[in-house]
């Protein structure tokens, strides 16, 4: 399933893209009627979530109702004769009761109010009702009258999550070498676990509240963000383990909470891989510039080129390095640019 979500509001954008991850759903997002204009002509969907009220163009604010109805339009038109059906997003629920008729010959097939309320309609489960009523039919097969007895193989034991490694990469986090989050799509769910890679001086995770949580984080959505979004999170862990690793893992196998407030489990072990990563590219630099000094060594004179290709990465690379090496003071360029060469700096004695 893919959605497209049209909302100018930073927070409820974070909170819809991780009700969409949790789902499993792929999405693409419009803060305007000109970009949600332009991704209709280029793409696909099953599905929009739309704020009713929203500007015209980017950066020029001047939000209006009028602007999300004239949007529908553009769904009903850009993609007729089968337009996605749409959930109309709003803070005023009363102007979508006033204008529902009008709402519906557009394609407005439900109304929900923001902020969103897991208690009354959870946005998840107005998704699925209405993706559920008006999504794609799925296709009949026929079944052969005399279909050939298949015996199944028994399915391996499951055995149960027990703990494992967390590891932040770039622009993902992964959970037993397995990807359970993506920045891109998960922007709350990443800042709250950094919030709670913290542990105290016996090396025990420190539990930390969701009011706490939301003012480290400045959510305006406050503690029931917080809540939702770990929610959401611990059902989309146990998800992702099951079908990837066939692990049966509960609700609060990785992240706790109760007592002293939100923690991670004790069997989880963090790593940053980001780091390791940056660690390794340095430890190449540094591997290039002393292999660059080798070369020069004996009072070589040589060009970016030769260098290069000594080196076996690309002129850009041998560049960099020997800008680098020249800021140090370890070599200098000598001789005109065109014909010129580097060569180790000679130091005069005293």
């Amino acid at each position: 399933m893919k959605a497209l979500v049209v909302e100018d509001d930073p927070t409820i954008v974070e909170m819809v893209e991780d009700v969409l991850f949790s789902l499993g759903h792929e999405f693409e997002v419009a803060t305007n009627q000109q970009d949600a204009q332009q991704l209709l002509k280029s793409m696909d969907f099953d599905y929009v979530l739309l704020d009713l009220q929203i500007p015209a163009k980017a950066n020029r604010g001047g939000a209006d109702k009028q602007y999300g109805i004239n949007l529908l339009k553009d769904i009903q038109r850009m993609k007729a004769p089968s337009p996605p059906p749409v959930i109309m997003m709003t803070a005023h629920l009363a102007d979508g009761f006033n204008l529902s008729s009008e709402l519906q010959r557009n394609g407005v097939r439900e109304c929900i109010a923001k902020p969103f309320s897991d208690a009354a309609r959870p946005l998840s489960s107005v998704i699925l009702a209405v993706v559920g009523e008006y999504g794609p039919k799925a296709k009949t097969i026929e079944t052969p009258k005399s279909a050939p007895i298949v015996v199944k193989e028994p399915l391996p034991e499951r055995r149960r999550f027990d703990g494992g490694e967390l590891v932040f990469e770039t622009g993902r986090i992964t959970l037993c070498g397995t990807t359970i989050l993506l920045r891109t799509r998960s922007k709350l769910k990443w800042r709250i676990l950094e919030v709670l890679n913290r542990r105290d001086l016996n090396g025990k995770w420190i539990g930390i509240s969701g009011p706490e949580i939301a003012e480290t984080l400045g959510l305006r959505s406050g503690q029931n963000g917080v809540s939702g979004a770990i929610r959401d999170f611990r059902t989309s862990i146990c998800k992702i383990l099951s079908a990837e690793l066939g692990l049966i893992c509960d609700q609060d196998d990785v992240i706790r909470s109760g007592g002293p407030g939100y923690r991670l489990n004790e069997w989880i072990r963090i790593e940053d891989g980001s780091q390791s990563k940056t660690q390794t590219v340095e430890d190449e630099g540094q591997s290039r510039r002393d292999r660059i000094l080798e070369l020069l060594a004996g009072g070589k004179r040589l060009r970016t080129a030769a260098i290069a290709e000594s080196l076996g990465c690309s002129p850009a690379t041998a560049k960099r390095e020997l800008d680098f090496l020249r800021s140090t003071g370890a070599i200098e360029f000598i001789g005109p640019s065109k014909t010129g060469g580097y060569q180790l700096r000679l130091v005069m004695s005293e």
